[in-house]
């Protein structure tokens, strides 16, 4: 394949004067065709990690092109999220059993293990991790590792499930560990489409109804908050891509009310990010992106997504087929509401 994807012309959307520009994008290939990458994060200046659905952990290096398979693929699983603290990096290995791993460039080893437990994210506030299971007994499976610690231990707050409940693990991003107290998942179900909110330093909890569809295999799959206060979520129903309804919401008070947005994606939505200025979202359907934090979204471009990346003006978004798309973010005139997405050189 080639090393670029060439869209022919130069596409603009418009809608009540934000626009975006599609231009050309690099293509940064770190796995076969058939492998699916379900979280891509920073790894020191030069390194990309991908933990997939087929080849295991992957380091790509951006400036020589250069691959390691960090940990290989395991049986039974899938590497789903992964968090960063200094040198270290850890991994999840999502499927029959939850496994995670610790390691760095030159080796990994299993950590943590919890036979029969579905591990959907892990997430890191400096060198303290919270990793983030499916129901077990009527509770999601909560545990924390501390900085002077060697092993998870059960969080103190217990937030109660309901029928046919559990988060979604689609891209690594549907919990936020956002302060030293202050920790945020969402979760759904045949009846249920809920925000979390666990204060880590006492035993504070709230849980919210979020204005989306809900039923087997839809409800809330990714969230994103750029301070204490405001938020968004993303998802939809995976198996009918194509429905732009109920599929994103945004809050303003730190999730205790949320609102459903005026303008929904273009289908569903596995994964959101972004920053105060823009956020974007990205699902088997495409990317999108809103300026005024959820409350209207707009389509940028077509294509199969899972996993996004905002650095600075670079957005990567990882495809299902090995590969990973690498747009320059470029906002245009100062004052303008419009910014252009152009070839990252």
């Amino acid at each position: 394949m080639k090393n670029s994807i060439l869209f022919l012309g130069l596409i603009l959307l418009s809608h009540n004067g934000i626009s975006q520009k599609v231009g050309a994008a690099d293509t940064l290939r770190f796995a076969a065709d058939t492998s699916y990458s379900r979280i891509v994060v920073r790894y020191k200046k030069d390194w990309l990690l991908f933990g997939t659905s087929k080849t295991g952990v992957i380091a790509f290096n951006e400036k020589n092109k250069s691959r390691r398979t960090l940990v290989t693929p395991v049986k039974g699983g899938e590497f789903r999220d992964i968090a960063i603290h200094e040198d270290t990096i850890y991994a999840i290995l999502s499927g029959d059993n939850g496994i995670v791993y610790k390691g760095n460039l030159e080796s990994f080893a299993p950590v943590f293990r919890e036979n029969g437990i579905f591990l959907d994210d892990i997430s890191i506030w400096e060198n303290e991790l919270v990793i983030l299971g499916d129901p077990v007994d009527g509770n999601f499976f909560l545990r924390k590792k501390g900085p002077e610690s060697l092993i998870f231990n059960e969080v103190g707050q217990k937030i109660a499930s309901e029928p046919n409940e559990g988060c979604y693990a689609a891209s690594g991003t549907c919990a936020q560990f956002l302060s030293p107290e202050t920790y945020f998942f969402v979760s759904g179900g045949d009846t249920s489409a809920r925000f979390h909110y666990v204060d880590l330093w006492s035993k504070r909890t709230l849980s919210v109804k979020l204005p989306m569809k809900t039923g087997e295999g839809a409800g809330p799959f990714s969230l994103f908050f750029w301070d204490l206060l405001h938020g968004v979520v993303v998802g939809g129903d995976y198996r009918k891509s194509t429905e732009a309804t109920q599929n994103a919401c945004y809050t303003a008070d730190g999730g205790k009310t949320w609102k459903a947005s005026e303008v929904f994606p273009n289908g569903y939505r596995s994964c959101v990010t972004g920053n105060k200025k823009i956020l974007f979202s990205c699902g088997t359907t495409g990317i999108d992106y809103s300026k005024d934090g959820g409350e209207t979204w707009y389509f940028l471009m077509k294509g199969n997504f899972c996993a996004l990346l905002l650095e600075k003006k670079t957005l990567y978004a990882t495809s299902n087929k090995g590969y990973c798309l690498r747009l320059k973010v470029k906002n245009s005139s100062k004052g303008s509401k419009s910014s252009t997405i152009v070839q990252k050189k």
